[in-house]
């Protein structure tokens, strides 16, 4: 049996006897205030959700875990207080039979910190009060009481303050969780894969009409009446559309691969910058302070200031705005795709130059004879076609390197401005942190009092 039971079991025996004994007016009275006071703060609402359980071993969820924690143990304080007091009477009759139940509160050896700094000091006094009452030592019993009252004076005026600031920050807290920050960082994606897929669908889309108007009039040739010209021109045209077909698809996977991986490279700088300057995460380091009792709430509470908030989701609404780059995005494809453009008409007039030299030689009364020394269409259409794949060759080429150099000056613009914006958020946040810095250090000294 726990010593302090059986010493307690004891003097209730001893006390029993002794039952007749009178107490003052004085102490019931003060029993009387103090119940009604006592009552009203049991009676006051919670801060935390009475259903709060530790998502994760964050110190965000320790913090909460430490805020309920409190709660809850002062509520069964209070409870255990009123019984106590309860039980006063003019005689001690009824008074003894429960005062171990103070004893027994497995609060009394709570680690929390909160609870220890707020509740502690009157639930110690109360156990003495208890002592006293189990003793009957009545001639006590009055300057116990007097100090019951005066540190539950100060016991509500630490609850009050402990409350506030625990308010302060649980709301700060539930505004950083209520999804602002991720539902910009949403958005954010939205944006960026919506312009993403404008731009895959235009790019399919010129890719495609580049190739459907030269296959159109590639066909028109391959097509028409055979003659004993044509079969040559017919295979040099068949190995240009094939040659057109492959360096057409190339460039599509290209430039959606350049998309893909532009892309990706954006989404992934947003996630690290959302890491490394989300606000809840800034929060960590002071959070995890006053979780090790090296600084205070008053501190956190402070620290967590509609001001400092501000600030911080003001540099992190910056910071986003670095990523605002749709129109940048479009620039280069938009002129890849006026590129292609230009190279389809070039082609598209080239292959129709062939197509009319050709057909001139299906007209009734055509004899080659007659054009003496010029060269045949076959003679002259196969090196245009070799210049002609060569410049296909050299325009995608262009197109592509267009595209990789301005993705890649363009994510590098949003590296600097992610730069410059993340460091003047730091910096604000860093003048932040030494008032908190300043705060915490004035905690220490007190303590060291």
């Amino acid at each position: 049996m726990d010593p302090r039971t059986l010493f307690a079991r004891l003097l209730l025996l001893f006390a029993i006897s002794e039952a007749s004994t009178k107490i003052s007016p004085k102490v019931i009275a003060l029993q009387r205030l103090l119940y009604s006071e006592l009552q009203h703060l049991e009676r006051s609402a919670f801060v935390t959700a009475p259903n709060h359980t530790p998502a994760d071993e964050s110190v965000l969820s320790q913090l909460g875990t430490v805020f309920h924690e409190f709660e809850r143990q002062n509520q069964e304080s209070i409870s255990a207080i009123l019984r106590v007091l309860a039980l006063v009477d003019h005689t001690l009759e009824n008074t003894i039979q429960d005062c171990e139940k103070v004893f027994h509160l497995p609060s009394l050896e709570s680690e929390n910190i909160l609870f220890r700094a707020v509740t502690k000091p009157l639930l110690m006094d109360v156990e003495k009060l208890c002592r006293q009452i189990t003793s009957a030592d009545v001639d006590a019993l009055e300057a116990t009481m007097e100090a019951v009252e005066r540190e539950a004076n100060g016991y509500r005026e630490r609850l009050e303050q402990t409350k506030q600031n625990m308010a302060i920050v649980m709301n700060e807290l539930n505004l950083f969780m209520d999804n602002s920050v991720q539902n910009k960082m949403l958005n954010l994606h939205d944006t960026i894969e919506a312009a993403n897929a404008t731009i895959y669908g235009a790019i399919k889309a010129a890719t495609k009409s580049f190739s459907d108007r030269q296959r159109t009039i590639s066909d028109a040739i391959l097509q028409s009446r055979v003659t004993e010209e044509s079969e040559d021109l017919f295979e040099a045209v068949s190995s240009f559309m094939l040659f057109l077909a492959n360096e057409t698809r190339l460039l599509e996977l290209d430039l959606t691969e350049q998309l893909d991986d532009w892309l990706n490279q954006t989404q992934t700088m947003i996630g690290v910058v959302a890491d490394e300057l989300m606000p809840l995460n800034l929060m960590e380091a002071p959070i995890g302070l006053f979780l090790r009792g090296e600084s205070s709430l008053a501190c956190l509470a402070d620290f967590k200031n509609p001001k400092a908030i501000q600030e911080m989701s003001q540099g992190l609404d910056g910071v986003f705005q670095c990523f605002n780059i749709t129109t940048d995005t479009e620039r280069p494809f938009r002129m890849a795709i006026d590129l292609l453009g230009l190279a389809d008409g070039d082609v598209a007039s080239t292959l129709e130059g062939i197509f009319n030299c050709h057909e001139s030689t299906l007209r009734d009364g055509y004899n080659a004879a007659d054009l003496g020394d010029i060269q045949s269409c076959v003679q002259t259409s196969k090196p245009i076609l070799e210049a002609l794949q060569e410049f296909v060759e050299s325009k995608m080429d262009e197109i592509s390197f267009h595209v990789d150099i301005s993705t890649y000056f363009n994510e590098l613009k949003i590296e600097t401005c992610v730069y410059y914006k993340a460091r003047e958020m730091m910096l604000g946040v860093s003048r932040i942190n030494q008032l908190y810095r300043k705060c915490s250090m004035e905690h220490e000294g007190q303590q060291g009092m």
